[in-house]
């Protein structure tokens, strides 16, 4: 497998950013780009990969996913077993990680009487959490969402310096509230509450290790059959597992508990475990588990990646935060947003559209697998083949995204007050943002509505810029501003965040009353 033969300049610049990209953040070597027709090439949109025995595939342009991942899904739909995640750190309860298709099966460890093919794994997974995060249900968690967004007002107001830390206690409270029925308190100290430290200590781990190949034993699997002594990323995985484990079975033990007492709130679990209980559940105890930890563990960490760079992005470029309180300020007045605005605030949904460009959550996306042999454009995919989506290289093409480098929310006006996508195909909604083809994320609705309520609320009432250093100058927030792990979010940085007006401060101190 290679790319085309004649790349141009656009192509050759993507396949460098993901190559330099690779070889920065991996671990092990790469050993060239040989085919195993003989063939190699090192540029273009389509780029291949051969490393330890292991083919890898990166897709640097849109054309080259939709042709493989949206096109030809029933073959790109699965995911690769990845040795130091899942099997050693204990992850494998994350049904957005798991095989789809029938390249294996999963058997039960007391017998072969219960056969379940991997698709059809998945897909009751997936059916579960859809059953609760419906395309067009996600209205009910409305009221709920607005509660969790007023509470991060007012803890703004409290320490605005911890901002970062009160983004993850909201998007925590947030998903334990609707899963669980756990309320966390919003007054707590610089560590945060029990379950956001535990999302925390389990979600940093699998960050940094869930790039394939950032450990060898993800190239050769064989390797975790090495003692402890001798092999250093065992003992990782062996700590790492500790709090992967306390995520998927610590919450719902709560809930479990509560039931026996009769205390349980309404929430996915406790609704769950009723129908399994009256024989009506189409669930078994296991895949309410994992569905429950894997909502936890995304709603947890994903959109609070979108909402810190909200407070980089108009720090660094306060023409937006301009733009965008002048439209609401001419659509609410003297209130805070409420989801019924949304049509009427069109600029706040090309701010939420340019964040999830701007610096995608998974820039180089999530693994898929080739379940079986495919050829595209003269050349053979072998069957096993890793295939990453470059979602960064995507978002940042300037054929696609002109000035791609900018926080420009204005590139995207034309599509959000269309009706259809662009005629011209430029600034096109970021839909890469959330995946492809059959493993697109299902919770992107639900996702986006809780972005765009953070958002407006947030700019309604606060004002953000530059932090100043003793001197009273401006602290430089230029440089490099984001990790570089599977999950990116913004480095540590620092900004200032005042409310606008007295009257905006009456709004947010008014919230108390809901709480």
């Amino acid at each position: 497998m290679a790319m085309a033969e004649s790349p141009g300049s656009t192509s050759t610049s993507r396949a460098k950013v993901v190559l330099d990209w690779w070889c920065r953040h991996s671990k092990a070597c790469i050993h060239g780009t040989h085919m195993p027709s003989g063939k190699t090439n090192m540029a273009g949109d389509v780029v291949y990969i051969y490393a330890f025995m292991n083919s890898i595939v990166v897709l640097n342009s849109i054309e080259a996913i939709s042709d493989l991942l949206e096109k030809r899904s029933g073959n790109y739909s699965s995911r690769p077993v990845r040795t130091m995640v899942q099997e050693l750190m204990g992850w494998d309860w994350l049904f957005s990680s798991m095989p789809y298709g029938n390249r294996w099966k999963v058997k039960s460890s007391l017998s072969l009487r219960c056969v379940l093919c991997a698709d059809e794994k998945h897909q009751r997974h997936r059916n579960l959490f859809q059953k609760h995060f419906p395309i067009n249900g996600t209205s009910e968690h409305h009221p709920l969402q607005i509660n969790q967004t007023h509470a991060l007002l007012r803890d703004l107001e409290h320490s605005p310096a911890e901002f970062s830390h009160h983004i993850r206690r909201t998007a925590a409270a947030n998903v334990l509230d609707i899963t669980y029925g756990i309320h966390i308190d919003e007054k707590i100290g610089e560590n945060g509450d029990d379950y956001v430290k535990l999302a925390t200590s389990a979600i940093l781990p699998f960050s940094r290790a869930g790039i394939f190949g950032t450990y060898m034993v993800d190239y050769i699997p064989a390797l975790k059959y090495l003692p402890l002594w001798c092999a250093p990323f065992r003992r990782k995985a062996k700590e790492w597992r500790k709090p992967a484990q306390a995520l998927v079975n610590r919450p719902f033990e709560v809930v479990q508990t509560k039931m026996e007492n009769g205390t349980a709130t309404p929430c996915i679990v406790a609704h769950e475990l009723d129908d399994i209980a009256l024989g009506r559940g189409t669930a078994d105890l296991q895949v309410v588990k994992n569905v429950a930890a894997t909502t936890f563990a995304a709603g947890a960490d994903t959109v609070v990646s979108a909402l810190q760079s909200l407070f980089l992005a108009v720090a660094l470029y306060p023409n937006v935060q301009d733009k965008a309180q002048k439209e609401l300020d001419r659509v609410i007045g003297n209130r805070l947003p409420v989801f019924s605005d949304r049509y009427q605030l069109p600029y706040i949904d090309c701010i939420c559209y340019e964040l999830l460009r701007w610096n995608p959550v998974t820039p180089l996306g999530l693994a898929h697998y080739v379940s079986e042999n495919d050829e595209y454009r003269g050349y053979i995919i072998p069957k096993g083949t890793t295939v990453f989506p470059n979602v960064w290289a995507i978002l940042h093409d300037p054929e696609l995204y002109p000035d791609p480098f900018a926080f420009n929310p204005d590139r995207f006006e034309d599509n959000v007050t269309a009706q259809g996508p662009s005629a011209s195909g430029v600034n096109e909604i970021p839909n890469a943002a959330f995946g492809f083809g059959r493993r697109m994320c299902p919770g992107r609705w639900f996702a986006f509505d809780f972005l765009w309520i953070s958002v407006a609320s947030i700019l309604s009432v606060y004002r953000i810029t530059d932090a100043t250093n003793v001197n009273g100058h401006p602290i430089d927030l230029t440089g490099e501003l984001y990790s570089s792990t599977i999950l990116s979010h913004p480095l540590p940085f620092k900004c200032q965040i005042e409310p606008r007006s007295p009257t905006a401060k009456t709004l947010i101190e008014e919230t108390n009353m809901e709480a």
